[in-house]
């Protein structure tokens, strides 16, 4: 779904040239704009959520460039809208203020029928994409994808897979797995995305991101079968192609958008600073803790790649009958 993503050109801001007024006054040019506040990072999920880490990790990197700084503000609820409405409606010209893109924040208003649309927003970036990771509980039977899948196949509907609310990636990927190996899967929704209920052996096995399941991983309690692609931190991993089960699978993408009616100029100098960011040493050691793929998705790519990814959730959702 998400697609390759290149590598774009650097957005550069363009001087205001001076204009004349009469024949020997000239106005000089205008200044650049720069914040004059905090700037406010609204995320749409709880405090222990991998986004919310994310938006951490880019606010601790900004305060090393932006000598304003910022801080990150959970609103949860409606599925993402309230932290969207929020940004698009009552802060539609606030240049000091974001919201974190993932994937949910395109999808759900298709599933839940509500108004907010990506054009509605205006793009700054995508700076990571994480891997989706198939992991199950350190003591359980299962040692590979395949037992899990067999197991699958000789039960049906009697293997669980945890996650989140249905509608997110996580839901999705399993209706494609399935899909794939043409056996019935159980997905329950958990409010810890399953976490908790892998760990105590409640639910077969979830895929989800990096930042929610290494620390278990790396204290011995959860064990990874595969990942959509390969991991420098456990290298003999398989990537679910490698492991026999390839199927499309849909990445998590992170990075800012603001109102739609913010100053342009204001606009550039956040996406101006991106590169910075992620420059910086905090944000490169989130970045390689979390086995996580750096990108640079700007501007008005950025907004093109979005318009793309409503258009294919759209279609998405109807072929698998989720909405009408």
């Amino acid at each position: 779904m998400f697609g390759n993503i290149q590598k774009f050109a650097r957005i550069t801001m363009c001087g205001i040239a001076a204009t004349a007024i009469g024949t020997a006054v000239v106005t000089p040019a205008a200044a650049e704009w720069k914040p004059t506040e905090e700037l406010q990072i609204i995320t749409h999920v709880k405090t222990t959520s991998s986004t919310y880490l994310f938006a951490q990790a880019f606010a601790t990197a900004l305060k090393e460039v932006v000598p304003t700084g910022a801080k990150v503000i959970s609103i949860r609820g409606a599925r993402g809208d309230r932290a969207r409405r929020e940004v698009y409606v009552k802060n539609a010209d606030n240049p000091h203020m974001m919201q974190v893109i993932t994937p949910s924040q395109v999808n759900n208003p298709i599933l839940a029928k509500q108004e907010t649309r990506p054009w509605m927003f205006s793009p700054i970036g995508i700076m990571v994409v994480t891997p989706n990771i198939m992991a199950v509980n350190a003591n359980t039977s299962y040692k590979s994808m395949k037992d899990l899948m067999v197991k699958a196949c000789e039960t049906p509907g009697k293997v669980v897979q945890g996650g989140g609310d249905f509608g997110n990636v996580a839901s999705l990927n399993a209706i494609l797995l399935q899909q794939k190996i043409g056996c019935e899967i159980t997905y329950t929704p958990f409010e810890s995305n399953g976490i908790v209920e892998v760990l105590g052996g409640h639910v077969d096995y979830v895929m989800e991101n990096p930042a929610q399941l290494l620390k278990f991983v790396r204290a011995g309690k959860l064990r990874i079968l595969a990942a959509s692609e390969s991991l420098k931190e456990f290298p003999d991993v398989p990537t679910y192609e490698e492991a026999g089960y390839g199927f499309p699978v849909l990445k998590q993408y992170r990075g800012l958008w603001m109102g739609g009616k913010v100053d342009p100029e204001a606009v550039k100098y956040w996406i101006n600073m991106v590169d910075k960011v992620v420059a910086q040493p905090s944000f490169q050691k989130y970045i390689e803790e979390n086995n996580l793929t750096p990108v640079d998705v700007k501007g008005d790519e950025l907004a093109a790649l979005l318009k793309q990814d409503f258009n294919n959730y759209l279609k998405l959702n109807t072929d698998l009958n989720l909405i009408k």
